[in-house]
């Protein structure tokens, strides 16, 4: 086995060139006599000629040490990449000109490394043009939705020998890869300050690893690219196989699996400049390096905002993902000094979201004054530019001063009588998704035929009372209602329509768990007196009927591939609550 020193001369002369002793030491930062006696000792052993050019035997040595390919890791979603995720993978986004993955490949190519491996998962079709345009080989996670990094490494496995480890969205500007590696090794930056996701590591004097934190401070983190030699992929693969699939670990990184077992998995640092290379989380971190990168890189959605601002791509700034929303995806950002919010319809929503009735309540509700904040919004693509509300405190139900303001805004949407020329009727929303569920889970269905009928009951019922049917919100809860000071926003009108105006009254008492002693109190805001019997129990059947749907909802996203099944638990249970008090008024 040959010796970190020895190491790094062969490698340095691999290309047959005789090399001056003062270049070897300047290329691997060893002192001049280190590599003098570095070089006698190679000669001795017959790896180096007299005139200090590499031989054969030295050259089968160093191959010991060949890098067998590099494993790009593509298959995420990288949802905090907006607004460029909603229509490519990172690794796709083009920096200084050049799309990153591509960069990436080449520089492994002009290094020497004959195999990359691209592990892909989210829009995967996307990478399809590698495999024709670089020779690389693709590999499909069919996890990737479920679980994280270390289901790429293990759909990958199979060319898990001595492999680089890489991520699609590094940017470096030299190149760092190399042909041959001495031992397995993470690249580490050095984190000045404080951060909640970046591993820190401490090593021994010989740079092993002998322990990691994480969350860091002021301390050397692994970022960049990782290289695995063939006893640690053997090993670490031994490992994997036994997390795989239990319980509690889908959502683990490679390296938290590594950082379990490290003293198993002999990993050594690699110290690296800030510069060295590039990581970009979120769209304002390559602003920072590419302030031109939304020019670059042509999405619909930054279409959509500069031809509704009348701004350049340039001028788009301060982009930050926003969490609100159960399946939209949506983004704040500033133009020109003033904030803006983005909405992207989520995926599968164009199932029960009719986009053309829910332009015509936003405009209809901003001109009554209840949702001031809505800008523009496409009823076709479902997009929507919203100013953003800065919220002073979260709405509360239980806020005497914040159900004043609410009611208000139903009373005056209610008095209007507006119309939208478009009915939303939940009974049929939910059918429309049960078809749809049926499809594919058939059982799933049948299984809620007795709830089914009770609920059809409830609607008959009610539809009999003859309410007034006109533009009503329909989905009331506390996420839509934003409170800035003095003044209350209703948004996000994507279930607004024609229908039973009970529809949004039952919303004022069924946030809470005890509706029944809710009743009087929330309804005598709205009626400004007490509330009829049958008042009642009209709301309270409205509000069983809202929960069906929300149930069904629930069950229809989860076979999508979301995880809203607490939320389906909880919206089961409300129905049932509520269509047990609708019994008891008759």
């Amino acid at each position: 086995m040959l010796s970190k020193s020895q190491f790094e001369v062969l490698y340095c002369l691999k290309d047959g060139a005789s090399v001056s002793q003062r270049s070897l030491s300047d290329q691997t930062g060893f002192s001049l006599g280190k590599i003098n006696r570095t070089v006698r000792e190679l000669k001795d052993l017959g790896y180096l000629s007299s005139d200090t050019r590499i031989s054969e035997n030295g050259m089968k040595e160093l191959n010991v040490y060949k890098v067998d390919n590099a494993i790009i890791l593509a298959a995420g979603k990288s949802s905090r990449f907006i607004p460029i995720s909603y229509e490519h993978p990172k690794g796709l986004t083009v920096v200084r000109g050049e799309v990153l993955i591509e960069r990436q490949i080449r520089q492994l190519q002009q290094a020497g490394i004959p195999e990359v491996v691209v592990v892909i998962g989210h829009m995967q079709e996307k990478f399809y043009y590698l495999e024709q345009k670089f020779g690389v080989i693709l590999v499909t996670n069919n996890d990737f939705k479920t679980k994280n990094t270390h289901s790429s490494i293990y759909a990958a496995r199979e060319y898990l020998h001595s492999s680089y480890i890489c991520c699609s969205d590094n940017y470096y500007p030299r190149n760092l890869f190399r042909s041959h590696e001495y031992h397995s090794m993470y690249c580490t930056q050095f984190q000045d300050g404080y951060s909640r996701t970046e591993r820190g590591v401490i090593t021994n004097t010989n740079g092993l690893i002998i322990s990691t934190q994480k969350p860091s401070e002021h301390i050397w983190t692994i970022q960049g690219h990782a290289y695995m030699n063939h006893d640690f992929s053997r090993r670490f693969l031994e490992i994997l196989d036994s997390y795989y699939g239990v319980p509690g670990t889908d959502a683990l990184y490679w390296e938290e699996i590594y950082a379990e077992n490290l003293n198993e998995l002999p990993l050594y640092e690699r110290k690296c400049l800030s510069t060295d290379f590039y990581e970009f989380d979120t769209a304002e971190d390559l602003r920072r390096f590419d302030p031109d990168f939304l020019l670059s890189n042509n999405t619909h959605v930054v279409d959509h905002i500069c031809n509704t601002l009348d701004v350049q791509a340039n001028e788009i700034n301060d982009i930050t993902a926003l969490n609100a929303g159960l399946t939209n995806q949506s983004f704040r950002f500033s133009c020109k000094g003033i904030q803006y919010v983005y909405r992207e319809p989520g995926k599968g929503t164009s199932a029960y979201i009719d986009r053309k009735r829910e332009m015509i309540a936003l405009e209809t509700a901003r001109d009554l004054g209840i949702d001031e904040s809505y800008l523009r919004g496409d009823p076709e693509e479902g997009w929507k530019i919203s100013y953003y509300v800065e919220v002073s405190e979260p709405f509360d139900f239980q806020n005497t001063q914040h159900l004043k303001m609410l009611c208000s805004h139903l009373k005056k949407l209610h008095d209007s009588r507006a119309r939208c020329g478009s009915t939303f009727d939940y009974l049929s929303q939910a059918n429309l998704l049960l078809q749809k569920i049926s499809s594919s889970n058939e059982s799933a269905v049948q299984d809620m035929s007795d709830i089914a009928k009770e609920i059809e009951k409830i609607h008959a019922s009610i539809l009999a009372d003859d309410w007034p049917t006109q533009l009503a919100h329909n989905d009331i809860f506390e996420s839509n209602l934003l409170v800035a000071q003095d003044k209350l926003y209703l948004i996000d009108w994507e279930f607004a329509g024609d229908t039973d105006i009970g529809y949004d009254i039952c919303k004022l008492f069924t946030t809470t768990d005890t509706p029944k002693e809710a009743l009087d109190e929330k309804l005598f805001c709205y009626y400004n007196r007490q509330p009829t019997e049958d008042e009642k129990r009209h709301l309270v059947g409205c509000a069983a009927i809202c929960y069906y749907l929300w149930f069904v909802w629930a069950i229809y996203q989860n076979q999508l591939g979301y995880n809203y099944h607490d939320l389906e638990t909880k919206w089961y249970k409300r129905m049932r609550m509520y269509i047990n008090m609708y019994y008891k008024f008759n």
